[in-house]
């Protein structure tokens, strides 16, 4: 039987080492090792606020803390209120990223419904991989809503993309609220162009070809050319034609990048 102040002195150490800023992570495998022990001491460093900002230690914490299967401290820290000040929350939010996807270990609804909820009010990166990872419908329309986020749209497109075929109704819904007509900011045609591009190598239906057919002439030329190449490859044959001739149309007036891009929707429509 090990001998408690070895225990003890096992954990302090693997402590330091993975509270050192210069260290890579090394230390968690130790602390996770210590067992239940490591706990309360993670939860300490968890919990402690950091005015710099700094976030690396807290964020190892999260880790190992959900390698422990201590999910009812993240949960917990998850929970709380965030501080207000501005330096400060920039760190937190990351170490909030940090414990989303170390308590997505615990694959049940409770968790998924906490995930949920944040993602809702304050979109990280960590909170909607985490939430995507549980595979539910229900993420689907959290995960659209993020697009609207520069920070998140990249982790957004990838959350959306896991979910194949079955995200193409929740995307084409979203995009029949984009008014062809209207001004819109360019982070707002960023998310329209993301939806776009998450159906880019969907076989639409002629119904669903028919909701995108206006964006094929819309004033944005990256809007206009992704909607084109979904009729492209839609089941439309009047759409696929109208989208061939405004490919050819618009390549006569626009720089050599977006001439190859139009180029290489036509090859693969021809192939």
């Amino acid at each position: 039987m090990s001998d408690p102040g070895d225990r003890w002195l096992n954990l302090a150490a693997a402590l330091s080492k993975m509270t050192a800023l210069h260290s890579d992570g090394g230390g968690i495998a130790e602390v996770v090792a210590i067992g239940p022990p490591a706990a309360q001491p993670l939860r300490d460093i968890l919990f402690q606020r950091e005015p710099s900002g700094l976030h690396q230690v807290r964020c190892r914490a999260a880790e190992a803390l959900g390698l422990l299967g201590a999910f009812d401290v993240l949960e917990e820290f998850l929970r709380k209120p965030r501080c207000g000040d501005p330096v400060e929350r920039l760190g937190d939010d990351v170490v909030v990223s940090a414990a989303a996807r170390a308590i997505a270990r615990r694959k049940d609804d409770r968790t998924f419904a906490l995930l949920c909820n944040l993602a809702r009010t304050h979109p990280l990166n960590g909170l909607i991989a985490a939430m995507a990872s549980f595979g539910q419908l229900e993420a689907i329309p959290v995960v659209i809503d993020a697009l609207d986020e520069d920070e998140v749209r990249q982790t957004a497109e990838t959350a959306l993309s896991s979910f194949g075929a079955v995200a193409w109704p929740f995307i084409l819904d979203a995009i029949d609220h984009f008014k062809c007509g209207s001004e819109l900011s360019e982070s707002r045609l960023r998310k329209y162009r993301s939806l776009l591009s998450l159906l880019g190598e969907a076989r639409l239906i002629t119904e669903d070809i028919n909701r995108l057919r206006p964006l094929m002439s819309h004033a944005d030329l990256q809007i206009s050319l992704l909607a084109c190449r979904i009729a492209l490859r839609g089941r439309s044959k009047r759409a696929r034609a109208e989208a061939a001739t405004r490919l050819h149309d618009l390549r006569q007036g626009v720089p050599w990048l977006e001439q190859l891009q139009i180029d290489q929707y036509l090859a693969v429509a021809n192939a």
